[in-house]
């Protein structure tokens, strides 16, 4: 199956239960001790530009990504909880999902998006760093991050 047959949009509430299933795998495989309740799933489905991304094929929840904007940061996101479901592996839905979550935050003109990661997250790591993430220093308190990158976002005029 191509990245044609996947379908990349917002989160709703409706899609909270698969998205838990999801997530649970990503916490599983990445050995994350930091989950996310409901309460906090609900609140990433609003309104908001930003929130969940996800994956879907056909009508099963594939990949997701988190996009919420940084507080202690100017102008910038933090990309969270990238992940691909194995079975849909190899199809170049991290990217889709990388694609969504970079190009709303350049339509929001925000300037910068960070994230963290752990050592195990090597193909992750890899495709941040092939989309032009850099080294940062530690922009936050997760206790479970082993490495910061950032990335400046491309702007259409230089003044913003």
């Amino acid at each position: 199956m191509a990245s044609r047959d996947v379908q990349i949009r917002r989160a709703r509430a409706s899609d909270i239960p698969a998205l838990r299933d999801l997530l649970q795998r990503y916490y599983s495989e990445g050995a994350v001790e930091q989950i996310d309740d409901d309460a906090t799933l609900i609140a990433y489905t609003g309104p908001s530009p930003f929130g969940f991304n996800i994956a879907e094929i056909g009508d099963r929840l594939v990949g997701c990504v988190l996009g919420r904007l940084l507080t202690s940061i100017p102008w910038a996101i933090e990309c969270k909880r990238l992940y691909v479901a194995p079975e849909a592996r190899g199809r170049g839905i991290a990217k889709l999902l990388m694609d969504s979550i970079e190009n709303s935050a350049s339509a929001a003109s925000l300037r910068w998006i960070y994230l963290d990661s752990k050592d195990n997250f090597q193909t992750a790591i890899a495709l941040y760093r092939h989309r032009g993430y850099e080294i940062c220093e530690r922009f936050n308190d997760n206790p479970e991050a082993t490495i910061f990158l950032r990335k400046r976002l491309q702007q259409s005029h230089e003044g913003i």
